[in-house]
């Protein structure tokens, strides 16, 4: 009897080893861009940065590599580099065991001149640019880059070209040689992509009207549903649900580590809101043992997750995807009942309208503020939501406005949109009068 139990407390003691074993060889990697050194917007790139790694880096289990996808420095220059690879070689920021890559960006990384003494070659064997002389000086590691980790694996994609393509075709034939052989080799697994620029027309922040997306790599890419390709340049908040969108293979924006932005039109006030110097996010990525690829999105400015994750189902071959063009976001964002919006401040051509902030099972992008004069508008403002704040996001928002008529009868009508420009049922306040200056 005390035989048969031993040999059963064995069994047990070597499955749960082997389980432990397993465990260990799960992949976990981070995904950051835009860490931009020498930018000085609210705490500058030296501060939030750290601030960023440390968050991201924190969580349990420790990830195997973190991928840099471009706009390292903010102007490419050797002392901005410097500052990077200072700040990546500290230990308290990344512990032993943490591979760290650096890709090129485009527009920042682009240094008007080179302080390297000696020509370089890139790993094409072409004489480097000014640009990129200063990248392959301090960070010692070639442009492109293919790699394995845990028998999966990375292609690594950086500025190789000119305006106005961030890339050229030496860049474009690298990504389909090892595309090719990934895909031969790891028939049923993702192969993950990276590349500062984004694939024109796909995740949020890559449409042609805005500039951030590149078509080179779409003809390459589209033959490949298992490639799962991570981005940045846009600087566009990691919160919008359309930041990851699958079509003919996977596009994921991974936001920005130094402030955010947003999309041209759709706020009076330009591309960047309100706080969006306080915004600095990030991603983790985990393979699950069924074979699905999991996203966590962080806020690395405040350590909170964003929720809900992303899963890239398996199998890797396009019959699973989700995240698409077909999406609508519905149902439409919602105030809560007999909420109405506050009239404060008058005077004799202006008012402060304050309201609640609305909900949305995904998030509310902006509101629509407008002022009537009956039923005619005269006069409106479009307001960002601030959702990338999260847990700080605020409740209540106001928008002042002035020039407004004497001796009207008004009222504050507020529309709340979400991303996919799905709009609420407005509410509208009581009506008020602007004062004369006489009174």
């Amino acid at each position: 009897m005390k035989i048969r139990l031993t040999f059963i407390l064995f069994v047990c003691v070597l499955f749960c080893a082997m389980l432990s074993v397993g465990a260990s060889e799960s992949l976990r990697f981070a995904v950051i861009s835009d860490t931009h050194f020498e930018n000085n917007r609210g705490e500058g790139a030296k501060v939030k940065v750290p601030k960023a790694l440390k968050n991201l880096l924190g969580h349990k289990p420790l990830v195997d590599a973190i991928f840099v996808v471009g706009d390292l420095t903010d102007r490419g220059r050797l002392e901005e580099y410097d500052q990077l690879i200072s700040t990546f070689n500290n230990k308290e920021l990344i512990p032993d065991g943490v591979a760290v890559y650096f890709m090129m960006g485009f527009n920042h990384d682009k240094s008007p001149s080179s302080n390297a003494k000696e020509p370089v070659k890139d790993i094409l064997g072409q004489t480097a640019t000014n640009a990129q002389k200063n990248f392959l000086e301090k960070v010692k590691k070639p442009l492109q880059q293919y790699i394995e980790i845990k028998n999966y694996p990375f292609i690594l994609l950086s500025e190789g070209g000119s305006n106005p393509s961030p890339y050229n075709n030496e860049v474009k034939k690298f990504l389909e040689q090892h595309l090719v052989a990934a895909a031969k080799k790891y028939p049923n697994k993702p192969v993950f992509v990276f590349t500062h620029v984004p694939p024109l027309n796909t995740c949020y922040g890559s449409w042609k009207h805005e500039g951030w997306g590149t078509d080179i790599f779409t003809p390459v890419l589209s033959r490949y549903p298992q490639a799962v390709v991570f981005s940045g340049h846009s600087h566009f908040p990691i919160g919008d649900p359309r930041s990851i969108y699958q079509e003919k293979f996977t596009t994921i924006n991974d936001g920005s580590t130094t402030y955010g932005e947003v999309e041209r039109g759709i706020l009076n006030i330009g591309i960047h809101p309100e706080n969006c110097n306080k915004v600095t996010e990030g991603l983790i990525v985990n393979m699950l043992k069924n074979g699905d690829v999991e996203i966590e999105r962080w806020d690395t400015y405040r350590n909170e997750e964003i929720l809900p994750r992303w899963t890239i189902n398996a199998p890797h071959d396009g019959s699973k995807f989700h995240y698409t063009k077909d999406r609508n976001g519905l149902p439409a964002p919602e105030f809560e009942k007999e909420t109405q919006p506050v009239i404060s401040d008058i005077t004799s051509n202006s008012c402060k309208v304050t309201f609640q902030q609305a909900t949305d099972n995904d998030v509310v992008q902006r509101y629509l503020v407008e002022i009537l004069d009956g039923e005619k508008v005269i006069a409106s403002f479009r307001k960002f939501s601030q959702f990338y704040l999260n847990s700080e996001m605020p409740k209540n928002l106001s928008v002042t406005f002035n020039n407004l008529p004497p001796q009207k009868t008004l009222t504050a009508k507020i529309t709340a949109i979400d991303s996919y420009n799905n709009k609420s049922k407005p509410i509208q306040s009581k009506t008020f009068q602007i004062k004369n200056e006489e009174q």
